[in-house]
């Protein structure tokens, strides 16, 4: 099962579209929701794949499911925001909580999800990122970190705001991405809602070390700012 091109222009067309409307995506769900529709445009993933769960006593027929779930279990109580599993294992499938022998399959790829509503980037990176090492193939992180403050540039109160992204989200994100080429992490940074005519910076996404600013109403630069960080 290769599909890592669909999968990662999939996901950039879509963390373009969070990016240039954010409104739309209030909550982590709401990010989630995106990337799963989205994904279940490829076209290996559009299609239901039949179980081993019978549709009755005796019956012929068995329930069908799809290759991509959201919250699917990983093991240790733990579960994966969004799932992709391989459809040729799907057929082995046995219950309704989509396990095998009372164990969930192996995933294929994953994503984890994350936003500035999580209260602390770096406990949510580590445990993202021991989740997704679980994938057999790749897994991918993806924070979008939206600060919503409106202080103007220069004003004591816009650079204590900066001082605390840079602090609690940028440095963390730096410092602590993982070497594993297996581990994809894309980290953007939004700041869409500052009151004054014009700046720079709206949107920056952490690439090759650096925090790059990218304009957000430029949708080729940041599709194309994406796939470098999934390189």
């Amino acid at each position: 099962m290769n599909i890592k091109d669909d999968l990662e222009k999939t996901l950039a067309r879509s963390i373009v579209k969070i990016i240039q409307e954010p409104l739309l995506y209030f909550s982590e769900a709401d990010v989630q929701q995106e990337l799963c529709d989205s994904i279940k445009t490829i076209k290996s993933l559009k299609k239901l794949y039949p179980t081993a769960v019978r549709k009755g006593k005796n019956s012929k027929t068995s329930y069908k499911t799809s290759a991509v779930h959201r919250e699917y279990g990983i093991g240790d109580n733990s579960r994966m925001d969004i799932t992709i599993l391989n459809p040729k294992n799907i057929k082995y499938i046995d219950s309704p909580n989509l396990t095998t022998n009372n164990k969930y399959l192996k995933i294929e790829y994953g994503i984890e999800v994350g936003t500035e509503k999580s209260p602390d980037t770096f406990t949510h990176l580590k445990n993202d990122i021991s989740k997704l090492k679980k994938c057999k193939k790749i897994g991918y992180l993806i924070y979008i970190f939206k600060d919503i403050t409106q202080a103007q540039s220069g004003s004591k109160s816009r650079d204590r705001t900066e001082e605390k992204i840079k602090n609690n989200f940028k440095n963390v994100i730096a410092d602590n991405l993982p070497l594993n080429g297996k581990i994809k992490v894309i980290t953007v940074l939004l700041r869409c809602y500052r009151n004054q005519v014009r700046m720079r910076g709206k949107c920056e996404i952490f690439v090759e070390g650096e925090w790059k600013k990218v304009n957000v109403n430029n949708k080729n630069a940041i599709y194309s700012t994406i796939l470098q960080v999934m390189k």
